[in-house]
């Protein structure tokens, strides 16, 4: 299963440097949005990646959801006072 931030290995082959300070460098370059970690290292989500290199996710389904089932019975409050 993938993580949603990109790992290392996809970072350094994205931004073609191993170098934490040049992959920041990089994407800064470029406006990309991250985060730092504690240790420095340049935190990307994949679906930001995904988008900015113009990957479209999957479309979503737009037919309308089906309204509720009715309930097959109702409270009495009559008798709450």
């Amino acid at each position: 299963m993938e993580t949603e931030i990109l790992s290392e290995e996809e970072l350094a082959e994205l931004t073609g440097y191993k170098h934490r300070g040049y992959q920041r460098q990089w994407l800064k370059d470029r406006n990309w949005v991250f985060v730092e970690s504690r240790g420095g290292r340049p935190l990307v989500g994949r679906m930001f990646t995904r988008m900015k290199l113009g990957i479209t996710p999957p479309p979503l389904s737009t037919a309308p959801a089906p309204p509720p089932a009715a309930p097959s019975w109702t409270p009495d409050f009559s008798r709450v006072s």
